[in-house]
């Protein structure tokens, strides 16, 4: 699971990875969904943090 270590960008709230690389995003309201970003993406952006494996 990784979140917004600063200001937000792609959305600000949550992302999870799941093992086999699919990400889905869980905005503010709770509600996950599949998200666009690649896990990739989220991994090597420096303002994101994984708080969670």
């Amino acid at each position: 699971m990784y979140e917004v270590a600063e200001k937000p960008s792609l959305g600000g709230s949550r992302w999870y990875v799941l093992p086999d690389d699919t990400t889905y995003y869980e905005p503010f309201d709770g509600t996950p969904r599949p998200a666009l970003a690649a896990s990739s993406t989220l991994r090597g952006m420096p303002t994101w943090t994984e708080v969670a494996t």
